[in-house]
């Protein structure tokens, strides 16, 4: 999946934080979807067999209504799915591209699986159907001459065999993709992480277990409250037996109860390991946010268990995937603060790049050099070798040897840091600008210091 970054466009900084967009409106159409699509199907997949060896029709039911919920239709898989998993693709291989990292070979192959799994499951759901119809032609054909019922049985069985198949494989499929994008998810967002170049990163780094855990935490919350509310709000005008309503409320409350528990447990983890680089207010506060929702959730689905208020449901859906999102979201703004510095590389080959087209074309492209900047907008407030409004270059720029794209990301981003100095207000230099500046600076000191020795 290499060749994907090779692919990937030159891009400014407002260009990247727009790629850092759709990270998080794909994410929170994702995972959630994905993760309410492989509950059902191991659900349907148990329940299928149980019913099948027991002869239990209630059992059946509940498999069918499951699984025809979650793929309801063609264009639900591809917006909430097919598409939003290829966004995410693309976006990694964006961000990763000047890297050796294999976070877009593991979200590339990870959406292969999710392809062959959502055509697996597909299936299964069809012959699901098949099935119901060859039973019924079967006992329709019995008395009727010319017609033998061993052949009918006969492609009864096959089609039996194929659908189990079928769902075995899906949910297999569908599991490996849930890993590899759960590896994808914790490379990107840790950039000490760019370097791993082996699969085996996926059995022996904690970042990529966390990541995997709240995802399965997802799936086990979304699937037990979307079982309760598909079934008595969404379709609250469809009629169940006592039986069928009662195995869905026992595994829905059962799922809900378990993945509300597990995920603020997810998120206190995840956020007890933040990479120091995504480790910002913003990305609390979203968690924060994740914890209190999925409580609330919990007290509305308490409140659906004492007095079987369907009306309960809705709200307890709609704050639970508010809540996810947050927690996405949250995700999101720590990767797009961890890679503030490849931003700004990014941006810095972005401007050189307009620059050479525009010399390339005849446009207008006035370059100052670093020496130039400094001397209109540094000097006054920065000297090498003296206090001034800010402290000496010679004092402050060895913080960042060998971290030149931190010192770039600071002259366009400045905050206060040094308590004895006023804070730097922002020159509103261009990328390419504060690149040139920065290196005009490193370039001095470093002369500087050659002509001591």
């Amino acid at each position: 999946m290499e060749f994907l970054k090779e692919l990937a466009i030159p891009q400014s900084l407002e260009h990247f934080h727009l790629v850092v967009f759709f990270i998080a409106l794909s994410s929170v159409v994702f995972v959630p979807y994905v993760g309410f699509v492989l509950g059902s199907s191991i659900l349907s997949l148990w329940y299928n067999r149980k019913g099948r060896a027991s002869g239990n029709l209630i059992y059946l039911q509940f498999a069918y209504e499951i699984i025809n919920t979650a793929l309801n239709s063609k264009k639900l898989i591809v917006f909430l799915a097919v598409f939003p998993g290829f966004t995410l693709v693309l976006s990694y291989a964006q961000i990763l591209q000047t890297t050796s990292s294999l976070g877009v070979g593991f979200a590339g192959f990870g959406y292969l699986f999710l392809i062959a799994a959502l055509i697996l499951l597909y299936s299964y759901k069809f012959t699901f159907r098949l099935q119901s119809i060859l039973g019924a032609y079967r006992d329709l054909v019995k008395h009727q001459d010319g017609i033998r019922v061993e052949d009918i049985a006969k492609i009864q069985e096959d089609n039996a065999r194929a659908h189990i198949h079928s769902g075995g494989f899906g949910i297999l499929c569908l599991c490996i993709a849930c890993i590899l994008f759960s590896g994808a998810i914790s490379i990107v967002v840790n950039p000490s992480l760019w370097d791993i170049n082996t699969f085996l990163y996926m059995v022996v780094s904690l970042d990529s277990w966390i990541s995997l855990f709240e995802i399965l935490a997802i799936t086990v919350g979304v699937t037990g409250v979307g079982i309760l509310f598909f079934t008595f709000a969404w379709e609250a005008e469809k009629k169940y037996s006592e039986e069928y309503s009662s195995l869905v409320m026992k595994v829905g409350l059962r799922l809900s109860v378990f993945g509300l528990l597990l995920l603020p447990l997810m998120i206190l983890l995840k956020a007890a390991f933040l990479p120091d680089a995504a480790n910002i207010g913003m990305v609390y506060t979203m968690m924060s946010i994740a914890v209190v929702g999925f409580f609330i959730v919990a007290h509305f689905i308490y409140g659906y268990y004492r007095s079987r208020e369907s009306s309960a449901l809705a709200p307890a859906f709609l704050i639970f995937i508010f809540s996810s999102a947050m927690g996405i979201i949250g995700d999101t703004i720590a990767l797009g603060t961890a890679t503030r510095s490849q931003a700004v590389i990014f941006a810095s080959k972005y401007n050189r790049h307009i620059d050479e087209l525009k010399a390339k074309y005849g446009g207008v492209a006035v370059a100052f050099t670093g020496e130039d900047i400094y001397n209109a907008k540094c000097s006054a407030c920065h000297l090498f070798d003296q206090k001034k409004v800010g402290p000496p270059y010679y004092e402050s720029i060895p913080k960042y040897e060998g971290r030149k794209a931190d010192l770039i990301n600071f002259v366009l981003n400045p905050v206060k840091k040094d308590p004895a100095y006023p804070p730097m207000p922002s020159q509103g230099l261009k990328s390419a600008e504060a690149d040139s500046i920065v290196s005009y600076i490193l370039r001095k000191i470093q002369m500087d210091r050659l002509q001591i020795k």
